[in-house]
Parts: structure tokens; sequence; C-alpha cells
């Protein structure tokens, strides 16, 4: 029987986001292959890039040449403080005018129709456009307009996009949650501050539900570095690569599960054990993240670094652990 397939479902957290480039990272140290992407707000932009068969050196170099002036500009508030179209130039220019049925991987991007307060699933069209209208946190960014729908954050509805991640056909999902804890968050006491812990505790109350069907669930600690803050890029980064790599049992048994199987290998009562509960080692590399192989080509200022072809180390043939 065919391997079964593994999905990601990233979660929203505006700048918390960077911390899925740790998660990324140590799921390929250790051999996780990736065969699908969902994400929500900015787990949407970490899984398009992922989808687009960029490293997640690449990815965290993009990142740490990246400021708020390169993505977003004020304006006169009316349907929201920023603009946005500044992402997605910057991604235009990262990905080139790519659209999302042409990724190395299934990808969707969970948005919110403003109009109708229900769900879309953006699975084709412009990615840059789809992935813009997923960040755009309601009050803060202005909606953004695709086949005359307008849509907001995908965060409002569907954070921890789970049963995503399974209708792109993963039939086992690692989720990551950004939501942490509320009071550990810092909270600034004026307009933007109340929107921005407004917009927290609507994620908070949700994430329980929202991760319910994860096979394996990864919460990174990223609670004392704020919804905003961009100069933190490394210790998001580094929150995430711990959080994952603490889950390298559940992540080794999620392997297991998903390696070829005969027909005969079924009615062996042993297969069905855990390899904790069967005694055989979990942990994988010990390596941390200054493992990973060199990095990929120097990415300059917000106009973005040259990307090749969609084929990079971040999507090889998927490989599991040996059969036993």
């Amino acid at each position: 029987m065919a391997r079964k397939k593994i999905g990601l479902a990233l979660g929203g957290g505006v700048a918390k986001g960077l911390a899925h480039i740790g998660v990324v990272r140590a799921l390929l140290q250790l051999g996780v292959p990736i065969d699908c992407v969902a994400g929500t707000s900015s787990g949407s932009l970490v899984g398009a890039l992922v989808a687009a068969a960029i490293s997640p050196t690449e990815i965290e170099a993009i990142a740490k040449a990246t400021r708020w002036r390169d993505i977003v500009k004020p304006i006169i508030p009316r349907l929201g403080f920023l603009d946005a179209g500044r992402l997605e130039l910057l991604l235009n220019r990262i990905l080139g005018d790519r659209r999302i049925e042409d990724l190395a991987m299934p990808f969707a991007a969970v948005v919110t129709d403003i109009e109708t307060g229900k769900a879309v699933i953006l699975r084709q069209g412009p990615l840059a456009r789809a992935v813009r209208a997923s960040c755009s946190v309601p009050g803060f960014f202005t909606p953004v307009e695709i086949d005359g729908r307008l849509f907001v954050d995908g965060g409002v509805v569907n954070n921890v996009p789970v049963d995503v991640a399974r209708s792109l056909g993963a039939d086992l999902v690692i989720a990551v949650d950004l939501s942490g804890n509320i009071d550990a968050t810092p909270f600034n006491r004026h307009i933007l501050g109340v929107m921005l812990r407004s917009y927290e505790i609507m994620l908070h109350e949700k994430r329980a539900l929202e991760a319910k069907g994860a096979d394996v669930l990864i919460r990174p600690r990223v609670e004392r570095l704020g919804l905003v803050n961009l100069e933190a890029t490394d210790a998001y980064i580094k929150a995430g690569y711990e959080a994952a790599m603490a889950q390298q049992g559940p992540l080794a048994d999620l392997m297991e599960e998903a390696r070829p199987r005969s027909v005969l290998s079924y009615a062996n009562p042993w297969n069905w054990l855990s390899r904790k509960a069967r005694g055989l080692p979990v942990a994988g590399p010990s390596s941390g993240p200054t493992a990973e192989p060199a990095a990929g080509p120097s990415v300059g200022p917000p106009a973005g670094p040259s990307v090749g072809p969609p084929a990079g180390p971040s999507v090889g043939p998927p490989a599991g652990p040996p059969a036993r």
C-alpha cells in the first residue's frame, strides 16, 4: 500500500507566524515528508513559500530583510488603517506571478468572506493576492477583493486549518497553533493595542476546537514575543524549531503510521503499537538549527531574492523511516 500523505496546517498570528519557519526546518531535519500545506493568515504566507519549494534558510533570509514598511503603508482610514498591497508586490517579486495551482505541492489559503461571514478556501488563482487576503486582519488591513467578493483574515473563522489540510489529500496532519497564553502577551494601551488584543483573544478562544483532529499538534512558545515584533525574527524561529523538536516522539509515530505497508502487515498486532510502546527509539537527529545545509542564495532588501524553479530541499521525495 502507498505511503500515507502528511499535511501541514499552519495557524495565523501576525508576526508570530515566523515561528513556522523553525517548525518546517525541524521537520525537514527529522525527515518528515510534507505533501501539502494549508495556511491561515501568516501561516498562509510561510505555507505559500514552502509549497513553492523555497528552503527554510531562504525564507529566513527573506524574513530578516523585511520590515513593516516593506509590506504595508498607512492610509486614510475607511476600511482599515493599513494597505497591504506592498506585501502582494513583494511576493510577486519573490515568486513571480505564480498561481496556486502551479505550486510544487497542493496549497490552500483560508480567507473570510466579510459579507457572508463564511470561510472560503482558495485553491487556485493568483498566489500573492490569496496570501494578502488571508493576512488582512480586519480593522488593521483593508479587505481584499477577489472575483467580486471582499475577503479578510481567515483567522476570523478558521485559524488552525486542520480540516483544510485533509481536504487537500492529507491522511495525517501536523498542526501548528500560535495562539499561546493571553496573559503572557504584551498589551499596549492604545486603540491599535486594543484591536490587536481583541483579535488575539478571538484566536485563543477557538484554538481547542480548531486543532481537534490534528495527528500531531505543535505549539511554539511565542506569547512574550508579541504579535507585531518583526525585529524578533530569530527568537520566533528558535521557538518554532524547539517546539517541533520537542515532538520527536509523536512525529516518529506519525512517520511510522505513514510508511508503506503490505496488506499482511496489518494482520500483525505488533505493528499497531507506537514506536515508544514497542521500545523502539523515537528521537531524531540531535543537531540544532545550525545543522541545516549551507544557506541558500543571499537575499537582499525587500525587492526579494531571485528564486529559481520550484525544486528545493524542502519538498524532496518523501521518505519515511526504514520498514521494520
